[in-house]
Protein backbone atom coordinates (compact mmCIF):
# COMPACT_ATOMS: atom_id res chain seq x y z
CA UNK A 1 0.00 0.00 0.00
CA UNK A 2 3.15 1.95 0.83
CA UNK A 3 4.38 1.80 -2.62
CA UNK A 4 1.43 2.85 -4.53
CA UNK A 5 1.03 6.05 -2.08
CA UNK A 6 4.60 6.75 -3.08
CA UNK A 7 4.44 6.28 -6.89
CA UNK A 8 1.12 8.46 -6.53
CA UNK A 9 2.41 11.72 -5.30
CA UNK A 10 5.67 10.98 -8.06
CA UNK A 11 3.10 10.90 -10.49
CA UNK A 12 1.24 13.68 -9.82
CA UNK A 13 4.22 16.36 -8.52
CA UNK A 14 6.89 15.04 -11.74
CA UNK A 15 4.86 16.84 -14.21
CA UNK A 16 2.63 19.70 -14.54
CA UNK A 17 -1.28 19.30 -14.30
CA UNK A 18 -4.63 20.69 -13.50
CA UNK A 19 -7.26 18.18 -11.54
CA UNK A 20 -10.99 18.09 -11.04
CA UNK A 21 -11.23 16.20 -7.72
CA UNK A 22 -14.38 15.68 -5.04
CA UNK A 23 -13.99 18.70 -2.72
CA UNK A 24 -17.22 18.79 -0.04
CA UNK A 25 -17.08 16.50 2.72
CA UNK A 26 -19.72 13.72 2.86
CA UNK A 27 -21.64 14.43 6.33
CA UNK A 28 -23.96 12.17 7.80
CA UNK A 29 -26.33 14.73 9.88
CA UNK A 30 -26.54 16.62 6.19
CA UNK A 31 -30.14 17.55 7.43
CA UNK A 32 -28.99 19.46 9.98
CA UNK A 33 -26.68 22.05 8.42
CA UNK A 34 -28.88 22.59 5.40
CA UNK A 35 -27.28 25.91 4.62
CA UNK A 36 -24.08 24.16 4.35
CA UNK A 37 -24.47 22.58 1.08
CA UNK A 38 -27.71 25.59 0.26
CA UNK A 39 -27.65 29.34 0.97
CA UNK A 40 -31.59 29.12 0.10
CA UNK A 41 -32.13 27.80 3.29
CA UNK A 42 -30.77 30.77 5.07
CA UNK A 43 -33.19 32.46 7.15
CA UNK A 44 -36.22 29.76 6.36
CA UNK A 45 -36.54 28.04 10.25
CA UNK A 46 -37.37 31.67 11.34
CA UNK A 47 -34.67 31.20 13.94
CA UNK A 48 -31.64 32.08 14.82
CA UNK A 49 -29.46 29.00 14.69
CA UNK A 50 -25.59 28.20 14.97
CA UNK A 51 -24.39 24.51 14.23
CA UNK A 52 -21.03 23.26 15.05
CA UNK A 53 -20.21 19.60 13.13
CA UNK A 54 -17.19 17.34 13.54
CA UNK A 55 -16.28 13.94 11.55
CA UNK A 56 -14.21 11.60 12.16
CA UNK A 57 -13.99 9.72 8.94
CA UNK A 58 -12.65 5.94 8.31
CA UNK A 59 -10.86 5.32 12.08
CA UNK A 60 -8.23 2.77 11.79
CA UNK A 61 -6.77 3.95 8.43
CA UNK A 62 -3.38 6.69 8.83
CA UNK A 63 -4.16 10.25 7.99
CA UNK A 64 -8.40 9.39 7.38
CA UNK A 65 -10.23 12.58 6.47
CA UNK A 66 -11.21 15.06 9.74
CA UNK A 67 -14.03 17.45 9.16
CA UNK A 68 -15.18 20.52 10.94
CA UNK A 69 -18.25 22.38 10.03
CA UNK A 70 -20.07 25.94 11.57
CA UNK A 71 -22.82 27.07 10.20
CA UNK A 72 -25.48 29.81 11.15
CA UNK A 73 -28.50 31.74 9.68
CA UNK A 74 -31.33 33.68 10.91
CA UNK A 75 -33.92 35.61 9.38
CA UNK A 76 -33.78 39.69 8.44
CA UNK A 77 -36.12 42.06 7.99
CA UNK A 78 -35.01 44.21 4.70
CA UNK A 79 -37.41 46.73 3.26
CA UNK A 80 -40.32 45.66 4.67
CA UNK A 81 -39.76 42.56 3.50
CA UNK A 82 -38.15 39.45 4.76
CA UNK A 83 -35.09 37.80 3.88
CA UNK A 84 -32.29 35.58 5.40
CA UNK A 85 -28.08 36.05 6.12
CA UNK A 86 -25.75 33.02 7.28
CA UNK A 87 -22.29 32.19 7.40
CA UNK A 88 -20.48 28.88 6.50
CA UNK A 89 -17.05 27.95 7.78
CA UNK A 90 -15.38 24.38 6.96
CA UNK A 91 -12.22 22.95 7.70
CA UNK A 92 -11.16 19.62 6.48
CA UNK A 93 -7.80 17.92 6.54
CA UNK A 94 -7.13 13.91 4.90
CA UNK A 95 -3.06 13.11 4.75
CA UNK A 96 -1.10 15.97 3.60
CA UNK A 97 -3.66 18.32 2.49
CA UNK A 98 -5.74 20.36 4.18
CA UNK A 99 -8.47 23.41 3.10
CA UNK A 100 -10.75 25.82 4.23
CA UNK A 101 -14.20 28.00 2.90
CA UNK A 102 -15.16 30.74 4.67
CA UNK A 103 -18.57 32.32 3.30
CA UNK A 104 -21.46 34.74 4.01
CA UNK A 105 -25.26 34.16 2.41
CA UNK A 106 -27.69 35.91 1.60
CA UNK A 107 -31.33 34.92 0.66
CA UNK A 108 -34.08 36.55 -0.72
CA UNK A 109 -37.39 34.93 0.66
CA UNK A 110 -41.13 34.82 -1.36
CA UNK A 111 -44.18 33.09 -0.63
CA UNK A 112 -45.77 31.32 -3.39
CA UNK A 113 -48.04 28.19 -3.72
CA UNK A 114 -48.81 28.48 0.41
CA UNK A 115 -45.16 28.07 1.18
CA UNK A 116 -41.70 29.95 1.40
CA UNK A 117 -39.41 29.96 -1.07
CA UNK A 118 -35.85 30.85 -0.62
CA UNK A 119 -33.53 32.30 -3.52
CA UNK A 120 -30.34 32.50 -2.03
CA UNK A 121 -26.57 33.06 -3.34
CA UNK A 122 -23.34 32.61 -1.60
CA UNK A 123 -19.89 34.32 -1.64
CA UNK A 124 -16.18 33.19 -0.26
CA UNK A 125 -13.11 32.24 0.08
CA UNK A 126 -11.38 28.91 -0.13
CA UNK A 127 -7.70 27.88 0.26
CA UNK A 128 -6.19 24.56 -0.01
CA UNK A 129 -2.62 23.60 1.54
CA UNK A 130 -0.25 20.45 1.46
CA UNK A 131 2.43 20.13 3.52
CA UNK A 132 5.70 19.03 1.35
CA UNK A 133 7.78 18.99 4.15
CA UNK A 134 6.23 15.54 5.48
CA UNK A 135 6.24 14.04 1.99
CA UNK A 136 7.99 10.43 2.36
CA UNK A 137 9.47 8.88 -0.75
CA UNK A 138 11.52 5.22 -1.16
CA UNK A 139 15.33 5.97 -0.46
CA UNK A 140 17.95 5.34 -3.19
CA UNK A 141 17.83 1.38 -2.37
CA UNK A 142 14.68 1.61 -3.58
CA UNK A 143 13.67 -0.47 -0.32
CA UNK A 144 10.39 0.07 1.35
CA UNK A 145 11.89 2.13 3.91
CA UNK A 146 10.53 5.73 3.49
CA UNK A 147 12.51 8.59 4.02
CA UNK A 148 11.39 12.26 4.32
CA UNK A 149 12.41 14.58 1.76
CA UNK A 150 12.58 14.90 -1.73
CA UNK A 151 15.49 15.82 -3.87
CA UNK A 152 13.16 16.39 -7.16
CA UNK A 153 12.50 20.42 -7.65
CA UNK A 154 9.12 19.82 -8.88
CA UNK A 155 7.59 17.75 -5.48
CA UNK A 156 7.38 20.59 -3.06
CA UNK A 157 9.55 20.07 0.00
CA UNK A 158 7.94 22.93 2.33
CA UNK A 159 4.07 23.92 2.93
CA UNK A 160 2.80 25.54 -0.31
CA UNK A 161 -0.89 26.80 -0.87
CA UNK A 162 -3.26 28.54 -2.90
CA UNK A 163 -6.35 30.44 -2.78
CA UNK A 164 -9.12 32.03 -4.63
CA UNK A 165 -12.83 33.07 -4.65
CA UNK A 166 -16.06 30.58 -4.34
CA UNK A 167 -19.66 31.23 -4.65
CA UNK A 168 -22.85 29.02 -4.56
CA UNK A 169 -26.47 29.28 -5.33
CA UNK A 170 -29.25 27.80 -3.65
CA UNK A 171 -32.79 27.33 -4.10
CA UNK A 172 -34.85 26.36 -1.22
CA UNK A 173 -38.63 25.83 -0.66
CA UNK A 174 -40.82 24.79 2.37
CA UNK A 175 -44.62 24.15 3.07
CA UNK A 176 -45.83 23.10 6.86
CA UNK A 177 -45.02 19.30 6.19
CA UNK A 178 -42.37 19.43 3.66
CA UNK A 179 -39.82 20.93 1.69
CA UNK A 180 -37.43 20.46 -1.59
CA UNK A 181 -33.81 22.12 -2.62
CA UNK A 182 -31.70 22.49 -5.28
CA UNK A 183 -27.94 24.16 -5.36
CA UNK A 184 -24.58 24.42 -6.91
CA UNK A 185 -21.55 24.71 -5.06
CA UNK A 186 -17.96 25.71 -6.35
CA UNK A 187 -20.12 27.55 -9.18
CA UNK A 188 -17.05 29.37 -10.56
CA UNK A 189 -15.06 26.48 -10.81
CA UNK A 190 -12.58 27.97 -8.42
CA UNK A 191 -8.75 27.14 -10.04
CA UNK A 192 -5.90 27.00 -7.25
CA UNK A 193 -2.36 27.09 -7.64
CA UNK A 194 -0.54 25.32 -5.05
CA UNK A 195 3.03 25.37 -7.27
CA UNK A 196 4.20 26.35 -10.74
CA UNK A 197 3.85 22.83 -11.33
CA UNK A 198 0.27 22.06 -9.83
CA UNK A 199 -3.01 23.71 -10.25
CA UNK A 200 -5.96 22.15 -8.41
CA UNK A 201 -9.38 22.44 -10.15
CA UNK A 202 -12.38 22.62 -7.69
CA UNK A 203 -15.27 21.27 -9.48
CA UNK A 204 -19.06 22.00 -9.42
CA UNK A 205 -21.17 20.04 -7.08
CA UNK A 206 -24.87 19.76 -7.62
CA UNK A 207 -27.25 18.88 -4.56
CA UNK A 208 -31.31 17.77 -4.42
CA UNK A 209 -32.43 17.51 -0.93
CA UNK A 210 -36.13 16.66 0.33
CA UNK A 211 -37.77 15.66 3.17
CA UNK A 212 -40.90 14.89 5.01
CA UNK A 213 -42.98 14.91 8.12
CA UNK A 214 -45.60 12.77 8.64
CA UNK A 215 -47.64 12.61 11.74
CA UNK A 216 -48.86 9.33 13.21
CA UNK A 217 -52.01 8.49 15.39
CA UNK A 218 -49.67 8.77 18.56
CA UNK A 219 -49.36 12.71 18.51
CA UNK A 220 -46.08 12.10 20.47
CA UNK A 221 -44.32 10.32 17.47
CA UNK A 222 -42.89 11.68 14.19
CA UNK A 223 -41.33 10.33 11.16
CA UNK A 224 -38.87 12.43 9.44
CA UNK A 225 -37.95 10.68 5.88
CA UNK A 226 -35.20 12.48 3.75
CA UNK A 227 -32.71 12.58 1.04
CA UNK A 228 -29.98 14.14 -0.27
CA UNK A 229 -28.61 13.43 -3.32
CA UNK A 230 -25.26 14.99 -4.40
CA UNK A 231 -23.40 14.99 -8.18
CA UNK A 232 -19.64 16.21 -8.62
CA UNK A 233 -19.38 17.36 -11.97
CA UNK A 234 -15.77 15.28 -12.73
CA UNK A 235 -13.49 15.99 -15.78
CA UNK A 236 -10.55 13.76 -16.76
CA UNK A 237 -7.16 14.26 -15.97
CA UNK A 238 -5.42 17.01 -17.92
CA UNK A 239 -1.68 17.16 -18.36
CA UNK A 240 -0.56 20.56 -19.36
CA UNK A 241 2.57 19.64 -20.45
CA UNK A 242 4.73 16.01 -21.23
CA UNK A 243 1.29 14.54 -21.57
CA UNK A 244 1.02 11.07 -21.53
CA UNK A 245 -2.98 11.32 -21.28
CA UNK A 246 -4.27 12.83 -24.44
CA UNK A 247 -6.68 15.66 -23.68
CA UNK A 248 -9.97 15.51 -25.68
CA UNK A 249 -13.48 16.70 -25.71
CA UNK A 250 -14.44 12.68 -25.43
CA UNK A 251 -12.02 12.24 -22.68
CA UNK A 252 -13.34 15.30 -20.78
CA UNK A 253 -17.28 13.93 -21.10
CA UNK A 254 -16.20 10.12 -20.27
CA UNK A 255 -14.81 11.99 -17.07
CA UNK A 256 -18.11 14.11 -15.98
CA UNK A 257 -21.42 13.34 -13.71
CA UNK A 258 -19.07 10.04 -13.13
CA UNK A 259 -19.59 10.42 -9.01
CA UNK A 260 -23.29 10.66 -7.52
CA UNK A 261 -24.11 9.96 -4.00
CA UNK A 262 -27.43 9.32 -2.53
CA UNK A 263 -28.12 9.54 1.00
CA UNK A 264 -31.88 7.86 2.04
CA UNK A 265 -32.61 8.80 5.74
CA UNK A 266 -35.51 7.82 8.23
CA UNK A 267 -35.52 9.63 11.87
CA UNK A 268 -38.30 9.27 14.41
CA UNK A 269 -38.83 12.46 16.98
CA UNK A 270 -40.46 11.75 20.01
CA UNK A 271 -42.43 14.44 21.75
CA UNK A 272 -39.78 17.11 19.71
CA UNK A 273 -37.13 15.90 22.62
CA UNK A 274 -35.58 12.64 21.40
CA UNK A 275 -34.74 11.41 18.32
CA UNK A 276 -33.29 8.38 16.09
CA UNK A 277 -32.81 7.16 13.01
CA UNK A 278 -31.19 5.45 10.34
CA UNK A 279 -29.84 6.22 7.11
CA UNK A 280 -28.56 4.68 4.16
CA UNK A 281 -26.24 5.83 1.89
CA UNK A 282 -25.26 4.05 -1.60
CA UNK A 283 -22.57 1.59 -1.86
CA UNK A 284 -20.59 3.26 0.98
CA UNK A 285 -22.13 3.40 4.17
CA UNK A 286 -25.82 2.29 6.69
CA UNK A 287 -25.26 4.72 9.55
CA UNK A 288 -27.56 4.72 12.89
CA UNK A 289 -28.11 8.32 14.20
CA UNK A 290 -29.34 9.66 17.52
CA UNK A 291 -29.99 12.79 19.36
CA UNK A 292 -31.89 14.99 21.84
CA UNK A 293 -32.74 18.55 22.19
CA UNK A 294 -33.36 20.39 25.61
CA UNK A 295 -34.72 23.71 25.25
CA UNK A 296 -32.92 25.82 23.07
CA UNK A 297 -30.10 23.17 22.53
CA UNK A 298 -29.79 20.13 20.44
CA UNK A 299 -27.21 17.35 20.26
CA UNK A 300 -26.59 14.49 18.06
CA UNK A 301 -24.76 11.78 16.72
CA UNK A 302 -24.36 9.34 14.19
CA UNK A 303 -22.04 6.64 13.48
CA UNK A 304 -21.43 4.75 10.09
CA UNK A 305 -20.55 1.22 9.06
CA UNK A 306 -18.75 1.12 5.82
CA UNK A 307 -20.31 -1.48 3.46
CA UNK A 308 -18.12 -1.17 0.67
CA UNK A 309 -14.70 -2.42 0.22
CA UNK A 310 -12.94 -0.40 2.91
CA UNK A 311 -14.40 -2.13 5.41
CA UNK A 312 -11.64 -4.63 5.89
CA UNK A 313 -9.30 -1.17 6.80
CA UNK A 314 -11.56 0.63 8.83
CA UNK A 315 -13.74 0.15 12.14
CA UNK A 316 -16.37 3.25 10.82
CA UNK A 317 -17.10 6.37 11.04
CA UNK A 318 -17.92 8.90 13.83
CA UNK A 319 -19.89 12.41 13.63
CA UNK A 320 -21.05 14.44 15.97
CA UNK A 321 -23.18 18.13 15.84
CA UNK A 322 -24.08 20.78 18.21
CA UNK A 323 -26.99 23.15 17.29
CA UNK A 324 -28.36 26.90 19.17
CA UNK A 325 -31.41 27.60 18.36
CA UNK A 326 -33.32 31.01 19.43
CA UNK A 327 -37.46 31.63 17.95
CA UNK A 328 -36.76 35.28 16.09
CA UNK A 329 -40.27 37.12 15.80
CA UNK A 330 -40.51 39.95 13.02
CA UNK A 331 -43.52 40.61 13.55
CA UNK A 332 -43.78 43.26 15.57
CA UNK A 333 -46.59 43.67 18.16
CA UNK A 334 -47.56 39.48 17.54
CA UNK A 335 -46.30 36.71 19.40
CA UNK A 336 -46.26 33.34 17.81
CA UNK A 337 -44.00 30.42 16.88
CA UNK A 338 -42.83 29.18 13.95
CA UNK A 339 -42.15 25.51 13.64
CA UNK A 340 -39.23 24.50 11.28
CA UNK A 341 -40.27 22.03 8.75
CA UNK A 342 -37.47 19.72 10.12
CA UNK A 343 -38.56 19.93 13.73
CA UNK A 344 -34.55 20.26 14.10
Amino acid sequence: MKKYIVISFLFVFSINYSLKAQFDTQLSNYWAVPNFFNPGYAGQSGKLELTGLYRLQWLGIENAPKSAVVVGDMPLKLFGKQHGVGVSMYNDRIGLFKSSVLSGQFSYKHKILNGDLGIGIQLGYINESFDGSKVKLPGDDESENLQTGSNDDAIPGTEVSGSSFDAAFGLFFSKKKWYVGLSVTHLVNPKLSLTDHVDLEIPRTYYFTAGYNIQLNNPLIELQPSVLVKTVELSSLSIEQDSIVPVTKENTLKGMWNQTQIDVSLRMVYNNLLWGGVSWRKDDAVVIMLGGRFKMFEIGYAYDFPISDIRTATTGSHELFLKYSMDMNLKKGKKGKYKSVRIL
